[in-house]
C-alpha cells in the first residue's frame, strides 16, 4: 500500500509533516510518498536523522494557501502539491491521499480528479469525534446546500464507514435538529426525517440535539455542511478550552504535577481523548478513491493519525462497500422544467 502525503499548504511547516510521515512509516510499515518542496523535505529528514531513501519524494514548488479560491486547483494552482497528489492518486500511483490544505480546494480537486462513486450524488466531508463513544458527523463543510435525498445518502455513507472501519454493527443514525420531537425543524429536516424513517436499510433512531451527541445517543449524525461545520468547530473550541483549563489547574504547580504522576497519568489520557487531533482528519466519503482531509494545524502526531486513517480506509474496503450498496441510495428528485421556466431562462 502507498499513501500520498501533501506536505504543503497546512498551517504548520513542512517539518511537522515529515516527522509525522516518519512516525507513520515506523509504526505501520506502509510506503509513503511525500509531495512538496524537495529541499524543505530533505532538510527536515536530515534534521531528524531519517534516511532520504525511506520515502519517495515528488518535488513541487507551488502550493494552495488557505485563502486561495477552491477553483484555483484547476487554474493558477493546477501544478500545486495538492493537485499533483490528487492526480497521482487518479493515475494509480498510490492508494490514498492525505492533505491538511485548503478544504474547499481539496474537495473540488478530489471530486474532479477522483470522481464520485456511481450512484453517489454528493461526496460528504465526514469526521469522527471521540466523545463518550466515537461519533461520525457528516457533512462537515463540503455541502452547504443539500436536499433530503442527499442527507439520506450521507446516512448510508456514514453507516458504512462506521461499520467497516470502527466495527460498529448496525450503526445508529440520527438527524441533527433543534429538538427530538418529530414535528420540529425546518422543511428540509422534516422531509429528511420522513425519508430516513422509511428506509429499512438504516438503523435510524430519530432526531438528536447537539447537547446529546457527546453522550452516546448515536453513532452517525447527519446534517448539512454549514450546520455540521459550526458544530465541529464549536466542539473543537470546547475541547481546547477544556484541555487548557484542566492543564492550568492540574499542572499549575509542583503539587499538581506530583498528583498527576501518582494518579497514573489519568489526566493525560483524558487530554488525548478530547483532543480533536487524536483521530487525524476527515474522509471525503463517496469518492472512487480515499482522500483524507487532515486538520489545518496538524502537528506530527495528527499527521501520523491521518495516515493511519487512510490506511484503515483502504484496508477495510470502504470504497468497495459503498460501491456495492450505491444502487440502494435514493435518487434526488429533479424538478421538470416547464414552459414558464424555459421562457424565463
Amino acid at each position: 500500500m502507498r499513501i500520498i502525503l501533501d506536505v504543503m499548504g497546512g498551517d504548520n511547516p513542512v517539518e511537522e509533516f515529515v516527522k509525522g510521515a516518519a512516525m507513520a512509516r515506523n509504526k505501520f510499515r506502509e510506503k509513503i510518498t511525500l509531495v512538496g518542496n524537495e529541499t524543505l523535505i530533505r532538510d527536515a529528514l536530515k534534521k531528524h536523522g531519517v534516511p532520504a531513501n525511506v520515502f519517495e519524494i515528488i518535488h513541487v514548488d507551488d502550493f494552495i494557501t488557505m485563502e486561495d479560491d477552491p477553483m484555483s486547483i484547476t487554474g493558477i494552482h493546477r501544478d500545486s502539491s495538492m493537485a499533483r497528489a490528487l492526480k497521482m492518486l487518479a493515475e494509480g500511483h498510490g492508494d490514498a491521499v492525505v492533505s491538511s490544505g485548503n478544504t474547499g480546494a481539496l474537495f473540488t480537486g478530489a471530486t474532479l480528479f477522483e470522481k464520485r462513486i456511481k450512484g453517489v450524488r454528493r461526496a460528504a466531508l465526514a469526521t469522527v469525534i471521540l466523545y463518550k463513544s466515537p461519533v461520525m458527523l457528516l457533512d462537515c463543510g463540503a455541502n452547504v446546500s443539500v436536499t433530503p435525498e442527499y442527507l439520506v445518502q450521507f446516512a448510508y455513507l456514514g453507516s458504512i464507514y462506521m461499520e467497516k472501519v470502527l466495527g460498529i454493527q448496525s450503526p445508529r443514525v440520527a438527524l441533527l435538529n433543534n429538538g427530538t420531537e418529530i414535528h420540529k425543524g425546518t422543511a428540509l429536516v422534516l422531509e429528511t426525517y420522513k425519508m430516513l424513517k422509511e428506509t429499512p436499510d438504516l438503523n435510524f433512531v430519530g432526531n438528536v440535539e447537539g447537547k446529546d451527541v457527546p453522550f452516546g445517543k448515536c453513532d452517525v449524525v447527519v446534517t448539512d455542511g454549514f450546520t455540521g461545520n459550526v458544530m465541529l468547530k464549536t466542539s473543537e473550541g470546547v475541547s481546547n478550552y477544556m484541555i487548557q483549563g484542566v492543564r492550568e489547574k492540574i499542572f499549575g504547580g509542583l503539587a499538581g504535577k506530583i498528583s498527576s504522576l501518582l494518579k497514573g497519568g489519568e489526566a493525560l489520557r483524558l487530554f488525548r481523548r478530547v483532543d480533536v487531533k487524536e483521530y487525524g482528519g476527515a474522509p471525503f466519503l463517496g469518492l472512487s478513491k480515499p482522500v483524507i482531509k487532515a486538520h489545518g494545524d496538524s502537528d506530527a502526531r495528527a499527521v501520523c493519525a491521518a495516515i493511519d486513517q487512510a490506511i484503515q480506509y483502504v484496508r477495510m474496503g470502504v470504497v468497495e462497500e459503498i460501491t456495492a450498496c450505491a444502487d440502494r441510495f435514493p435518487k434526488p428528485v429533479i424538478p421538470k422544467r416547464t414552459n414558464v421556466d424555459t421562457e424565463n431562462t
